[in-house]
């Protein structure tokens, strides 16, 4: 069954020392197009939530929201270069000796560039990789659920305007063969009017009836039409991304209503073309949702 492209997920995972959570957001898109935000320094994480979007959607704009905080306090490593300190000390002993400067205090020292270093703690990536991929596919498995069950009510609606358009087609269909009987008669009752005391063969005027007909015959076009509704049918139920697909064949669809429009050369036939453009241009609409 088609699947739709939007779809949002939210989840919250915390264990190992992580509490990471998620906001995925998925709207209508021509390609599969993935945007990540991530918190400042955990960027490299983006390689770990990538792949498990493309392993499951192959369309649509994928808006990914991530936080991480780190639970519970952790010992920080500080180092004090204390070679510098000694340094500031016995300079400013020296100059104590020359002028009158007061001691050192705790504040003076602790605002001496470069004197304490608090070097970045390490991050098990590993075991973060993992909350994160837990905290995504649950996100991506909302996703899913939302993204199927739109796609059934979406099929629905579509299989509902495809058989109007093939409602259509079927009254064209009627309607073709009718179109040179009214020719031949309109073809005869103009050509009595002009054509007093003069002959006409019957040869003739069968002849000329016989090339409006091949040239306005729209039975390949009809045939094509009716193999592309058949074809469309059956691709929509399938159990893959189906959009571009179908996208192609209402164009192709498109083609052949417009070459019957410009062949048949008859009013009803112009007035059903028009209902059928418009019923393929609703029709469009809507599979500009599906995955």
């Amino acid at each position: 069954m088609a699947r739709s492209m939007t779809g949002f997920g939210r989840s919250e995972v915390n264990r190992d020392g992580w509490s990471v959570s998620a906001d995925v957001k998925s709207v209508n898109h021509r390609y599969l197009d993935i945007s990540i935000r991530l918190p400042k320094g955990y960027q490299i994480l983006e390689e770990t939530i990538r792949p498990l979007v493309q392993e499951r959607f192959a369309r649509g704009r994928i808006e990914i929201y991530l936080k991480i905080e780190e639970l519970g306090e952790k010992d920080r490593i500080v180092k004090i270069d204390k070679g510098l300190l000694q340094g500031v000390i016995n300079e400013w002993k020296a100059l104590q000796a020359e002028l009158p400067l007061p001691d050192l205090t705790f504040d003076n020292i602790f605002q001496i560039p470069d004197l304490i270093q608090i070097p970045e703690h390490g991050v098990d990536w590993e075991s973060l990789a993992s909350v994160v991929s837990e905290v995504i596919n649950q996100c991506l498995d909302n996703i899913s659920l939302m993204r199927q069950k739109e796609g059934e009510e979406l099929t629905t609606d579509i299989l509902h305007k495809l058989g109007n358009v093939e409602h259509l087609i079927q009254e064209i269909t009627v309607l073709e063969p009718l179109v040179v009987e009214n020719y031949r008669a309109r073809l005869k009752e103009r050509l009595q009017e002009l054509l007093q005391g003069t002959t006409l063969t019957e040869e003739r005027f069968e002849a000329e009836v016989a090339i409006f007909a091949d040239r306005a015959s729209i039975d390949e076009e009809i045939v094509r039409l009716l193999s592309h509704v058949q074809q469309f049918n059956q691709s929509i139920l399938e159990d893959v991304p189906v959009g571009r697909k179908l996208d192609f064949i209402i164009q192709e669809m498109n083609r052949e209503v417009n070459t019957i429009g410009s062949k048949a050369n008859d009013y009803n036939i112009a007035r059903l073309v028009v209902e059928l453009k418009s019923e393929l241009e609703r029709l469009r609409e809507q599979v500009q949702n599906l995955e």
